[in-house]
Protein backbone atom coordinates (compact mmCIF):
# COMPACT_ATOMS: atom_id res chain seq x y z
CA UNK A 1 0.00 0.00 0.00
CA UNK A 2 1.17 3.20 -1.15
CA UNK A 3 0.91 6.52 1.55
CA UNK A 4 -0.66 9.77 1.23
CA UNK A 5 2.62 11.79 1.28
CA UNK A 6 3.29 15.29 2.58
CA UNK A 7 -1.30 15.64 2.18
CA UNK A 8 -1.72 12.42 4.58
CA UNK A 9 1.04 14.29 7.07
CA UNK A 10 -0.68 17.82 7.60
CA UNK A 11 -4.03 15.27 7.87
CA UNK A 12 -2.58 12.84 10.21
CA UNK A 13 -3.99 14.61 13.46
CA UNK A 14 -7.74 15.29 12.14
CA UNK A 15 -7.35 11.81 10.64
CA UNK A 16 -6.94 9.65 14.19
CA UNK A 17 -9.94 12.23 15.83
CA UNK A 18 -12.34 11.41 12.51
CA UNK A 19 -11.39 7.55 12.66
CA UNK A 20 -11.61 7.40 16.62
CA UNK A 21 -15.21 9.45 16.31
CA UNK A 22 -16.14 6.37 13.78
CA UNK A 23 -15.47 4.04 15.99
CA UNK A 24 -17.38 5.92 18.79
CA UNK A 25 -20.23 5.80 16.36
CA UNK A 26 -20.11 2.10 16.64
CA UNK A 27 -19.98 1.59 20.20
CA UNK A 28 -22.74 4.21 20.72
CA UNK A 29 -24.87 1.98 18.45
CA UNK A 30 -24.14 -0.67 20.57
CA UNK A 31 -24.98 1.11 23.36
CA UNK A 32 -27.96 2.67 22.06
CA UNK A 33 -29.60 -0.76 21.68
CA UNK A 34 -28.45 -2.04 25.24
CA UNK A 35 -29.52 1.48 27.39
CA UNK A 36 -32.77 1.29 25.38
CA UNK A 37 -33.69 -2.21 25.50
CA UNK A 38 -36.88 -1.68 27.71
CA UNK A 39 -38.13 0.87 25.68
CA UNK A 40 -37.43 -1.28 22.43
CA UNK A 41 -39.88 -3.71 24.65
CA UNK A 42 -42.86 -1.58 24.54
CA UNK A 43 -42.55 -0.53 21.89
CA UNK A 44 -42.21 -2.95 19.49
CA UNK A 45 -44.39 -5.85 22.08
CA UNK A 46 -40.98 -8.09 21.49
CA UNK A 47 -40.04 -11.08 24.28
CA UNK A 48 -37.06 -11.50 26.14
CA UNK A 49 -36.05 -13.88 23.24
CA UNK A 50 -36.73 -11.34 20.64
CA UNK A 51 -34.56 -8.63 22.35
CA UNK A 52 -31.77 -11.23 23.06
CA UNK A 53 -31.87 -11.70 19.32
CA UNK A 54 -31.38 -8.13 18.40
CA UNK A 55 -28.08 -8.86 19.74
CA UNK A 56 -27.13 -11.91 18.81
CA UNK A 57 -27.21 -11.07 15.03
CA UNK A 58 -25.68 -7.93 15.44
CA UNK A 59 -22.42 -9.64 17.06
CA UNK A 60 -22.95 -12.72 14.10
CA UNK A 61 -22.23 -10.01 11.65
CA UNK A 62 -19.78 -7.75 13.47
CA UNK A 63 -17.33 -11.05 13.82
CA UNK A 64 -18.11 -12.80 10.66
CA UNK A 65 -17.22 -9.72 8.75
CA UNK A 66 -13.42 -8.08 9.53
CA UNK A 67 -11.50 -9.67 7.19
CA UNK A 68 -13.70 -9.65 3.47
CA UNK A 69 -14.23 -5.89 4.92
CA UNK A 70 -10.04 -5.31 4.95
CA UNK A 71 -9.68 -6.94 2.04
CA UNK A 72 -12.33 -4.93 0.17
CA UNK A 73 -10.56 -1.63 1.15
CA UNK A 74 -7.62 -3.39 0.05
CA UNK A 75 -9.06 -3.74 -3.62
CA UNK A 76 -11.29 -0.72 -4.29
CA UNK A 77 -9.59 1.81 -1.72
CA UNK A 78 -10.13 1.79 2.49
CA UNK A 79 -11.97 5.19 2.18
CA UNK A 80 -14.72 3.98 -0.15
CA UNK A 81 -15.16 1.29 2.07
CA UNK A 82 -15.18 3.10 5.23
CA UNK A 83 -17.67 5.26 3.33
CA UNK A 84 -19.60 2.60 2.74
CA UNK A 85 -20.27 1.25 6.42
CA UNK A 86 -21.07 5.25 7.46
CA UNK A 87 -23.79 4.98 4.94
CA UNK A 88 -25.19 1.60 5.92
CA UNK A 89 -25.41 2.83 9.91
CA UNK A 90 -26.85 5.75 9.45
CA UNK A 91 -29.64 3.71 7.09
CA UNK A 92 -29.89 1.40 9.42
CA UNK A 93 -30.40 4.02 12.82
CA UNK A 94 -32.92 5.39 10.49
CA UNK A 95 -35.27 2.35 9.62
CA UNK A 96 -34.96 2.13 13.56
CA UNK A 97 -36.06 5.72 14.28
CA UNK A 98 -39.39 4.92 11.68
CA UNK A 99 -40.26 1.91 12.56
CA UNK A 100 -41.18 -0.44 15.59
CA UNK A 101 -41.85 -3.39 13.23
CA UNK A 102 -39.65 -6.50 14.86
CA UNK A 103 -38.56 -7.89 11.44
CA UNK A 104 -37.32 -4.03 10.49
CA UNK A 105 -35.73 -3.67 13.65
CA UNK A 106 -33.69 -6.97 13.71
CA UNK A 107 -32.98 -6.80 9.95
CA UNK A 108 -31.57 -2.47 10.65
CA UNK A 109 -29.47 -4.56 13.57
CA UNK A 110 -27.89 -6.99 11.03
CA UNK A 111 -26.87 -4.47 8.63
CA UNK A 112 -25.52 -2.11 12.10
CA UNK A 113 -23.59 -5.61 12.12
CA UNK A 114 -22.28 -5.33 9.34
CA UNK A 115 -22.16 -1.37 9.37
CA UNK A 116 -19.88 -2.13 12.38
CA UNK A 117 -17.43 -4.17 10.85
CA UNK A 118 -16.72 -2.15 7.69
CA UNK A 119 -16.24 0.87 9.95
CA UNK A 120 -13.62 -0.89 12.60
CA UNK A 121 -11.89 -2.73 9.77
CA UNK A 122 -11.76 0.22 7.43
CA UNK A 123 -10.67 2.55 10.22
CA UNK A 124 -7.20 1.05 10.99
CA UNK A 125 -6.19 0.48 7.46
CA UNK A 126 -6.50 3.92 6.72
CA UNK A 127 -4.03 4.70 9.65
CA UNK A 128 -1.81 3.32 7.25
CA UNK A 129 -2.45 6.10 4.61
CA UNK A 130 -2.53 8.94 6.70
CA UNK A 131 1.07 7.59 8.64
CA UNK A 132 3.98 6.96 7.35
CA UNK A 133 5.71 3.83 9.08
CA UNK A 134 7.46 4.48 12.31
CA UNK A 135 6.94 6.08 15.62
CA UNK A 136 3.91 8.36 14.26
CA UNK A 137 1.78 5.93 12.93
CA UNK A 138 2.57 3.56 15.61
CA UNK A 139 1.34 6.25 18.16
CA UNK A 140 -2.20 6.38 15.96
CA UNK A 141 -1.72 2.89 16.36
CA UNK A 142 -1.76 2.95 20.15
CA UNK A 143 -3.85 5.93 20.45
CA UNK A 144 -6.74 4.24 18.06
CA UNK A 145 -6.49 0.79 20.04
CA UNK A 146 -7.02 2.85 23.29
CA UNK A 147 -10.45 4.82 22.10
CA UNK A 148 -11.72 1.08 21.07
CA UNK A 149 -10.91 -0.66 24.26
CA UNK A 150 -12.41 2.18 25.92
CA UNK A 151 -15.35 3.79 24.41
CA UNK A 152 -17.54 0.47 25.45
CA UNK A 153 -17.66 1.57 29.12
CA UNK A 154 -17.01 5.24 28.49
CA UNK A 155 -20.19 5.59 25.76
CA UNK A 156 -23.20 4.24 28.59
CA UNK A 157 -23.31 7.29 30.72
CA UNK A 158 -23.54 9.76 27.92
CA UNK A 159 -26.19 7.63 26.09
CA UNK A 160 -27.97 6.85 29.29
CA UNK A 161 -28.53 10.53 29.47
CA UNK A 162 -29.47 11.26 25.75
CA UNK A 163 -31.67 8.77 26.23
CA UNK A 164 -33.11 10.71 29.26
CA UNK A 165 -33.30 14.09 28.23
CA UNK A 166 -34.76 12.96 24.80
CA UNK A 167 -37.87 11.41 26.40
CA UNK A 168 -37.97 9.98 23.12
CA UNK A 169 -36.21 7.07 21.58
CA UNK A 170 -36.40 7.78 18.29
CA UNK A 171 -34.78 10.78 18.60
CA UNK A 172 -31.29 9.27 20.27
CA UNK A 173 -32.08 7.06 16.58
CA UNK A 174 -32.19 10.08 14.79
CA UNK A 175 -28.90 11.57 16.14
CA UNK A 176 -26.62 8.66 15.33
CA UNK A 177 -28.04 8.96 11.86
CA UNK A 178 -27.11 12.61 11.70
CA UNK A 179 -23.63 12.11 13.65
CA UNK A 180 -23.17 8.84 10.81
CA UNK A 181 -23.85 11.67 7.49
CA UNK A 182 -21.63 13.97 9.10
CA UNK A 183 -18.55 11.76 9.36
CA UNK A 184 -19.48 10.62 5.95
CA UNK A 185 -19.64 14.19 4.45
CA UNK A 186 -15.90 14.59 6.48
CA UNK A 187 -14.19 11.33 5.30
CA UNK A 188 -13.36 12.85 1.75
CA UNK A 189 -12.02 15.63 3.37
CA UNK A 190 -10.09 14.48 6.28
CA UNK A 191 -9.07 11.51 5.06
CA UNK A 192 -6.70 10.48 1.71
CA UNK A 193 -7.65 7.44 0.03
CA UNK A 194 -5.67 4.32 -0.02
CA UNK A 195 -4.15 3.25 -3.56
CA UNK A 196 -5.81 -0.75 -4.28
CA UNK A 197 -3.18 -3.34 -4.36
CA UNK A 198 -2.34 -5.63 -7.38
CA UNK A 199 -4.12 -8.62 -7.41
CA UNK A 200 -6.28 -8.04 -4.26
CA UNK A 201 -9.66 -9.17 -5.97
CA UNK A 202 -8.07 -12.89 -5.29
CA UNK A 203 -7.88 -12.19 -1.70
CA UNK A 204 -11.30 -10.72 -1.58
CA UNK A 205 -13.00 -14.03 -3.12
CA UNK A 206 -10.84 -16.02 0.13
CA UNK A 207 -12.10 -13.63 2.46
CA UNK A 208 -15.56 -13.81 1.25
CA UNK A 209 -15.33 -17.90 1.70
CA UNK A 210 -13.98 -17.20 5.38
CA UNK A 211 -17.26 -15.36 6.06
CA UNK A 212 -19.27 -18.48 6.67
CA UNK A 213 -17.09 -20.32 9.10
CA UNK A 214 -16.72 -17.32 10.69
CA UNK A 215 -20.71 -16.31 11.18
CA UNK A 216 -21.19 -20.06 12.37
CA UNK A 217 -18.71 -19.74 14.75
CA UNK A 218 -20.40 -16.36 16.28
CA UNK A 219 -23.67 -18.31 16.03
CA UNK A 220 -22.86 -21.06 17.57
CA UNK A 221 -21.49 -19.35 20.36
CA UNK A 222 -25.07 -18.02 20.80
CA UNK A 223 -26.43 -21.42 20.64
CA UNK A 224 -24.25 -22.93 23.02
CA UNK A 225 -24.59 -20.45 25.56
CA UNK A 226 -28.57 -20.52 25.06
CA UNK A 227 -29.17 -24.63 24.56
CA UNK A 228 -26.14 -26.18 26.60
CA UNK A 229 -26.92 -28.24 29.62
CA UNK A 230 -25.19 -26.52 32.03
CA UNK A 231 -22.53 -23.40 32.58
CA UNK A 232 -19.76 -25.84 32.75
CA UNK A 233 -20.37 -26.97 29.18
CA UNK A 234 -19.76 -24.03 27.97
CA UNK A 235 -16.86 -22.92 29.51
CA UNK A 236 -15.06 -26.43 28.82
CA UNK A 237 -15.94 -25.74 24.70
CA UNK A 238 -14.69 -22.60 24.90
CA UNK A 239 -11.65 -23.17 26.93
CA UNK A 240 -10.91 -26.10 24.70
CA UNK A 241 -11.11 -24.17 21.69
CA UNK A 242 -8.96 -21.42 22.68
CA UNK A 243 -6.20 -23.94 23.49
CA UNK A 244 -6.60 -26.14 20.65
CA UNK A 245 -3.89 -24.57 18.26
CA UNK A 246 -1.54 -24.21 20.92
CA UNK A 247 -1.35 -27.48 21.50
CA UNK A 248 -1.37 -28.14 17.68
CA UNK A 249 1.44 -25.88 17.10
CA UNK A 250 3.42 -27.96 19.85
CA UNK A 251 2.62 -31.34 18.06
CA UNK A 252 4.25 -29.80 15.05
CA UNK A 253 7.46 -29.76 16.48
CA UNK A 254 8.30 -32.92 15.65
CA UNK A 255 9.48 -33.97 12.18
CA UNK A 256 7.66 -34.40 9.24
CA UNK A 257 4.57 -33.22 10.74
CA UNK A 258 1.53 -31.64 8.59
CA UNK A 259 2.46 -28.61 7.33
CA UNK A 260 -1.03 -27.14 9.29
CA UNK A 261 1.03 -28.28 12.62
CA UNK A 262 4.81 -26.98 11.57
CA UNK A 263 3.24 -23.50 10.29
CA UNK A 264 1.15 -23.22 14.02
CA UNK A 265 4.62 -24.06 15.54
CA UNK A 266 6.79 -21.16 13.28
CA UNK A 267 4.34 -18.75 14.19
CA UNK A 268 3.20 -19.62 17.33
CA UNK A 269 3.34 -16.82 18.82
CA UNK A 270 1.80 -14.14 16.20
CA UNK A 271 -1.22 -17.15 16.78
CA UNK A 272 -1.35 -16.87 20.67
CA UNK A 273 -0.83 -12.93 20.23
CA UNK A 274 -4.58 -13.12 18.40
CA UNK A 275 -5.80 -16.16 20.47
CA UNK A 276 -5.33 -14.14 23.35
CA UNK A 277 -6.57 -10.61 22.22
CA UNK A 278 -9.81 -12.54 21.14
CA UNK A 279 -10.12 -14.41 24.45
CA UNK A 280 -10.39 -11.20 26.18
CA UNK A 281 -12.07 -9.46 23.91
CA UNK A 282 -14.72 -11.67 24.63
CA UNK A 283 -14.52 -11.33 28.20
CA UNK A 284 -14.53 -7.27 28.18
CA UNK A 285 -17.71 -7.33 25.63
CA UNK A 286 -19.51 -9.83 27.51
CA UNK A 287 -19.27 -8.51 31.18
CA UNK A 288 -19.94 -5.13 29.61
CA UNK A 289 -23.27 -6.64 28.65
CA UNK A 290 -23.80 -8.72 31.71
CA UNK A 291 -23.38 -6.35 34.20
CA UNK A 292 -25.12 -3.65 33.08
CA UNK A 293 -28.48 -6.10 33.08
CA UNK A 294 -27.18 -7.41 36.55
CA UNK A 295 -26.61 -3.95 38.24
CA UNK A 296 -29.97 -2.83 37.11
CA UNK A 297 -32.03 -6.30 37.54
CA UNK A 298 -30.48 -7.48 40.76
CA UNK A 299 -28.48 -4.45 42.72
CA UNK A 300 -31.63 -1.75 41.04
CA UNK A 301 -29.09 0.55 40.04
CA UNK A 302 -30.46 3.31 37.73
CA UNK A 303 -28.87 3.73 34.07
CA UNK A 304 -27.08 6.52 35.04
CA UNK A 305 -25.95 5.00 38.27
CA UNK A 306 -24.49 2.19 35.98
CA UNK A 307 -22.90 4.29 33.45
CA UNK A 308 -21.07 6.36 36.90
CA UNK A 309 -20.02 2.64 37.63
CA UNK A 310 -18.45 1.12 34.44
CA UNK A 311 -16.24 4.18 34.26
CA UNK A 312 -13.75 2.52 36.58
CA UNK A 313 -13.34 -0.10 33.43
CA UNK A 314 -11.89 3.51 31.50
CA UNK A 315 -9.53 3.96 34.53
CA UNK A 316 -8.18 0.21 34.43
CA UNK A 317 -7.55 0.59 30.49
CA UNK A 318 -6.24 3.43 30.67
CA UNK A 319 -4.17 2.31 33.87
CA UNK A 320 -3.28 -1.00 31.68
CA UNK A 321 -2.26 0.81 28.58
CA UNK A 322 0.69 2.94 31.03
CA UNK A 323 2.25 0.25 32.99
CA UNK A 324 1.98 -3.05 30.16
CA UNK A 325 4.63 -1.87 27.59
CA UNK A 326 6.89 -1.23 30.67
CA UNK A 327 6.29 -3.95 32.20
CA UNK A 328 6.47 -5.97 29.20
CA UNK A 329 9.88 -4.04 28.02
CA UNK A 330 11.43 -5.51 31.55
CA UNK A 331 9.97 -9.14 32.23
CA UNK A 332 8.85 -10.12 28.34
CA UNK A 333 5.76 -9.82 26.37
CA UNK A 334 4.52 -13.58 27.62
CA UNK A 335 5.18 -12.57 31.34
CA UNK A 336 3.59 -9.51 30.58
CA UNK A 337 0.25 -10.47 28.85
CA UNK A 338 -0.09 -13.53 31.51
CA UNK A 339 0.15 -11.44 34.01
CA UNK A 340 -2.74 -9.25 32.77
CA UNK A 341 -4.97 -12.08 31.79
CA UNK A 342 -4.56 -13.32 35.45
CA UNK A 343 -5.28 -10.16 37.03
CA UNK A 344 -8.17 -9.76 34.74
CA UNK A 345 -9.45 -13.43 36.18
CA UNK A 346 -9.02 -11.96 39.81
CA UNK A 347 -11.40 -8.96 38.66
CA UNK A 348 -14.33 -11.98 37.26
CA UNK A 349 -13.75 -13.56 40.31
CA UNK A 350 -14.88 -11.10 42.60
CA UNK A 351 -17.87 -10.08 40.48
CA UNK A 352 -18.87 -14.11 40.77
CA UNK A 353 -19.11 -13.19 44.48
CA UNK A 354 -22.46 -13.48 46.34
CA UNK A 355 -24.35 -9.94 46.86
CA UNK A 356 -21.65 -8.20 44.66
CA UNK A 357 -23.91 -6.12 42.36
CA UNK A 358 -24.11 -3.39 44.35
CA UNK A 359 -22.39 0.41 42.89
CA UNK A 360 -19.25 0.30 45.37
CA UNK A 361 -18.94 -3.75 44.99
CA UNK A 362 -18.34 -3.70 41.33
CA UNK A 363 -15.77 -0.38 41.02
CA UNK A 364 -12.46 -2.37 41.99
CA UNK A 365 -13.10 -6.07 40.05
CA UNK A 366 -14.45 -3.95 37.22
CA UNK A 367 -11.11 -2.40 37.64
CA UNK A 368 -9.16 -5.44 37.54
CA UNK A 369 -10.78 -6.84 34.15
CA UNK A 370 -10.00 -3.99 32.56
CA UNK A 371 -6.63 -3.22 33.57
CA UNK A 372 -5.98 -6.74 31.97
CA UNK A 373 -8.00 -6.25 28.81
CA UNK A 374 -5.62 -3.46 28.61
CA UNK A 375 -3.80 -5.64 26.39
CA UNK A 376 -6.36 -5.00 23.44
CA UNK A 377 -5.04 -1.22 23.15
CA UNK A 378 -0.85 -2.81 22.83
CA UNK A 379 -0.41 -3.52 18.99
CA UNK A 380 2.66 -1.96 19.07
CA UNK A 381 4.05 -3.57 21.82
CA UNK A 382 3.03 -6.93 20.11
CA UNK A 383 5.33 -5.84 17.30
CA UNK A 384 7.73 -4.50 18.91
CA UNK A 385 8.29 -7.93 20.84
CA UNK A 386 9.07 -9.73 17.27
CA UNK A 387 6.04 -11.70 18.01
CA UNK A 388 4.72 -11.24 14.32
CA UNK A 389 1.76 -10.59 15.69
CA UNK A 390 0.24 -7.38 13.29
CA UNK A 391 -2.36 -4.53 13.69
CA UNK A 392 -4.91 -5.47 11.05
CA UNK A 393 -4.66 -9.25 12.39
CA UNK A 394 -4.88 -8.17 16.20
CA UNK A 395 -8.00 -5.70 14.92
CA UNK A 396 -10.16 -8.97 13.54
CA UNK A 397 -9.53 -11.08 16.13
CA UNK A 398 -10.65 -8.31 18.80
CA UNK A 399 -13.66 -7.73 16.86
CA UNK A 400 -14.06 -11.63 16.31
CA UNK A 401 -13.47 -11.91 20.13
CA UNK A 402 -16.33 -9.50 20.86
CA UNK A 403 -18.59 -11.25 19.04
CA UNK A 404 -18.49 -13.99 20.26
CA UNK A 405 -18.54 -12.83 23.94
CA UNK A 406 -21.67 -11.29 23.49
CA UNK A 407 -23.15 -14.31 21.65
CA UNK A 408 -21.83 -16.54 24.48
CA UNK A 409 -23.03 -14.32 27.42
CA UNK A 410 -25.76 -12.65 25.92
CA UNK A 411 -26.64 -17.01 25.15
CA UNK A 412 -26.57 -18.20 28.63
CA UNK A 413 -28.29 -15.32 30.17
CA UNK A 414 -31.26 -16.08 27.59
CA UNK A 415 -31.59 -19.77 28.94
CA UNK A 416 -32.04 -18.81 32.41
CA UNK A 417 -34.93 -16.32 31.62
CA UNK A 418 -36.69 -19.31 29.86
CA UNK A 419 -36.20 -21.54 32.67
CA UNK A 420 -38.33 -19.35 34.76
CA UNK A 421 -41.19 -21.09 35.64
CA UNK A 422 -44.54 -20.01 34.16
CA UNK A 423 -46.98 -21.41 36.70
CA UNK A 424 -45.19 -18.86 39.52
CA UNK A 425 -47.24 -16.93 41.88
CA UNK A 426 -47.58 -13.40 40.79
CA UNK A 427 -46.12 -11.94 43.96
CA UNK A 428 -43.16 -14.08 43.22
CA UNK A 429 -42.66 -13.78 39.84
CA UNK A 430 -39.84 -10.88 40.13
CA UNK A 431 -37.99 -12.88 42.81
CA UNK A 432 -37.96 -15.89 40.69
CA UNK A 433 -36.61 -13.56 38.04
CA UNK A 434 -34.12 -12.46 39.97
CA UNK A 435 -32.94 -15.55 41.16
CA UNK A 436 -32.51 -16.72 37.99
CA UNK A 437 -31.00 -14.03 36.56
CA UNK A 438 -28.43 -13.75 39.68
CA UNK A 439 -27.56 -17.60 38.77
CA UNK A 440 -26.91 -16.91 35.12
CA UNK A 441 -25.01 -13.67 34.99
CA UNK A 442 -22.31 -15.85 37.82
CA UNK A 443 -22.26 -18.03 35.45
CA UNK A 444 -21.29 -15.20 33.08
CA UNK A 445 -18.63 -14.59 35.39
CA UNK A 446 -17.33 -17.72 35.77
CA UNK A 447 -16.81 -17.90 32.08
CA UNK A 448 -14.67 -14.74 32.34
CA UNK A 449 -12.50 -16.64 34.77
CA UNK A 450 -12.05 -19.01 32.45
CA UNK A 451 -11.90 -17.40 29.31
CA UNK A 452 -8.87 -15.19 31.02
CA UNK A 453 -6.96 -18.08 32.56
CA UNK A 454 -6.85 -19.29 29.07
CA UNK A 455 -5.08 -17.01 27.75
CA UNK A 456 -2.91 -16.88 30.53
CA UNK A 457 -2.16 -20.28 29.53
CA UNK A 458 -1.61 -19.13 25.94
CA UNK A 459 0.42 -16.28 26.68
CA UNK A 460 2.87 -18.29 28.12
CA UNK A 461 3.23 -20.99 25.79
CA UNK A 462 3.67 -18.80 22.84
CA UNK A 463 4.43 -15.36 23.11
CA UNK A 464 8.15 -14.08 23.16
CA UNK A 465 9.40 -14.80 27.31
CA UNK A 466 12.64 -12.36 26.10
CA UNK A 467 13.22 -8.72 26.88
CA UNK A 468 12.93 -5.90 24.38
CA UNK A 469 14.13 -2.16 24.79
CA UNK A 470 11.85 0.04 25.56
CA UNK A 471 11.32 3.21 23.18
CA UNK A 472 12.94 6.37 24.28
CA UNK A 473 10.15 9.03 24.30
CA UNK A 474 10.48 11.67 21.62
CA UNK A 475 9.20 15.09 22.98
CA UNK A 476 8.43 16.07 18.85
CA UNK A 477 5.87 14.04 18.79
CA UNK A 478 2.24 14.36 19.84
CA UNK A 479 -1.47 12.73 19.98
CA UNK A 480 -1.34 11.77 23.44
CA UNK A 481 -0.14 8.13 23.19
CA UNK A 482 0.42 5.67 26.17
CA UNK A 483 3.62 6.05 27.22
CA UNK A 484 5.76 3.26 26.01
CA UNK A 485 3.40 2.25 22.69
CA UNK A 486 5.71 4.30 19.88
CA UNK A 487 8.63 3.85 17.67
CA UNK A 488 7.94 -0.36 17.03
CA UNK A 489 9.17 -1.17 13.56
CA UNK A 490 7.44 -3.60 11.48
CA UNK A 491 3.54 -2.47 13.15
CA UNK A 492 2.49 -1.17 10.76
CA UNK A 493 -0.03 -4.20 9.70
CA UNK A 494 1.00 -5.12 6.61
Amino acid sequence: MTHAGASGLRRGGPAVVLLAAAQVLVVFDTTVFTVGLPWIAVRSQMSFQGLTWLLSVYSVCFAALPVLAGALGEAIGQRRVLMGGLALSSLAAVAAAVTADSEVLLASRAVQGVAAAVITAGALALIDSTHPEGPGRDRALSVHFAVVACAGPAMLLPTAMLLDASMRGETVFWLQAAAGAVLLVLTPVVLTESVPLPAAGARVGRAALGVVPLGFLAWFADWLGGHSVSATTVVVIAVAGALVPSALGLLGRGERMPELFARLDRERAAFGGYTVVALLASGLAGVLYALTLALQVIGGLSVMQVGWALLSTVAGVLLGCLVLPRLAARIGLGAAVAGACGVAAVGFVLLSREDAFRFADVLLPLLLVAFGCAVLALPAGFARSGSGALPRGLNSSRQLGAGLGVSLFAGIVSVAMQRIPASAPTGDSYKHYKAFMTGAVRDCFELGVALCSAGAVVALLTLPRRRFPAPAADPTLSGGAPAGTAGSPGSSGR
